[in-house]
């Protein structure tokens, strides 16, 4: 596929995956009270962060499963946020124990028991970290009126800061009471600055898209938001249920993925795409699309197909029964742009942008 001009790659995948399951991890949780094996399903859906040199990478992380059926219809397990660091971007060292995790505070009743997962992070001017994840309650009997097994929340879009990446401060909901159910993956309007990406303020406000829609909100610090809403009361997104991205490839979801970064040509979105088929679970795919920097909501242009797909066979077989590709992270580590996403939601790929020699020609930025 012939990119445009305004796209960033193409990316080359690694054969192998960088990072995969160790059930040899053990953490004492200190909400069910017992030591468990807090990594040793899935690891997938990395978020990235530079600091001193060194890449840092954060991940979902899937503990054991259990013999009974989430939400979704995949094994039960709790998720936590596992941290990996690497000074070449190809050999990872990972904290034995996770940085993010239900724990017995007041956000409980968010993050338990399914966990904390799909994580964004994000670097402000001054050089502290926010990360936005997920709290996803796990369990939700569709068949029961029953509070005791039906949660008043699902998903819920979180909050955490930290100044040296590896303690996390949890802020809590990013959202008021009356918008935090079904919130989730939120990534912030950033642009690079050195190897870095930094949040950038558009019109004294911080910028942020979030779920599968890419719902627009705003914010002064990088904690608390609130949505944008259009002329009707409704929020804006940059793509509606009835047409996504109006390509086969994203008909089922344009959810926030790796990045929304700002260009010279606009804000470059890069979107986890969804297909829905036969099978209950979607095919997942890599999208990009062009958004004016001025209004900050009109899509200006869209990939044709996906810039990175399932082709290996760990791609394609792990957690869920489709192929699934799902990317939270890019980084510009050593002067190159490099995509670490999940495969399967089960191990971790890498994908780095081509050299200028082999592209022939550099892309605008």
């Amino acid at each position: 596929m012939q990119l445009p001009k305004w796209a960033f790659g193409p990316f080359v995948k690694d054969q192998k995956p960088i990072l995969v399951p160790d059930g040899s991890l053990t953490f004492f949780c200190p909400v069910s009270k017992r030591k468990v094996r807090w990594q040793d399903t899935n690891v997938y859906n990395p978020a990235l962060a530079i600091k001193d040199g060194v890449l840092h990478l954060f991940y979902r992380a899937d503990d054991t499963a259990r013999p009974f059926l989430d939400t979704w219809g995949n094994p039960m397990v709790t998720c936590r946020i596992g941290h990996a660091v690497s000074e070449d971007g190809f050999h990872f060292r990972n904290d034995p124990e996770p940085v993010v995790y239900p724990d017995e505070d007041a956000y409980k009743r968010y993050e338990w028991d399914g966990g904390c997962q799909d994580l964004h992070i994000v670097e402000s001017e001054d050089g502290r970290f926010y990360m936005n994840y997920t709290a996803w309650v796990g369990s939700y009997d569709k068949t029961r009126d029953d509070p005791a097994h039906n949660p008043p929340y699902v998903d819920v879009l979180m909050v955490a800061s930290s100044e040296d990446l590896v303690h996390w401060k949890k802020h809590g909901p990013a959202f008021a009471e009356d918008c935090r159910n079904h919130t989730r993956s939120g990534v912030i309007v950033s642009e690079l600055v050195g190897d870095k990406l930094i949040a950038r303020k558009i019109g004294g406000k911080y910028v942020m898209y979030a779920a599968h829609n890419g719902w627009m909100s705003t914010s002064e610090d990088l904690v608390h938001w609130e949505p944008v809403l259009d002329g009707t009361g409704k929020q804006k997104c940059l793509f509606s249920d009835d047409d996504f991205a109006k390509k086969p490839y994203a008909n089922a979801s344009c959810e926030a993925g790796a990045a929304a970064i700002l260009t010279d040509d606009g804000i470059v979105y890069f979107f986890n795409a969804a297909a829905a088929g036969e099978n209950p679970s979607a095919f997942w795919t890599q999208g990009q699309a062009l958004v004016d920097k001025n209004d900050l909501c009109t899509v200006l242009d869209v990939l044709e197909e996906p810039h990175l797909f399932p082709e290996y066979d760990w791609e394609k077989k792990g957690h869920v029964p489709t192929p699934c590709l799902v990317c939270n992270g890019i980084t510009h580590f050593h002067g190159k742009w490099t995509m670490y996403y999940g495969a399967s939601d089960h191990v971790i790929g890498r994908a780095a942008e081509k050299s200028l020699s082999e592209k022939g020609t550099a892309t605008k930025r």
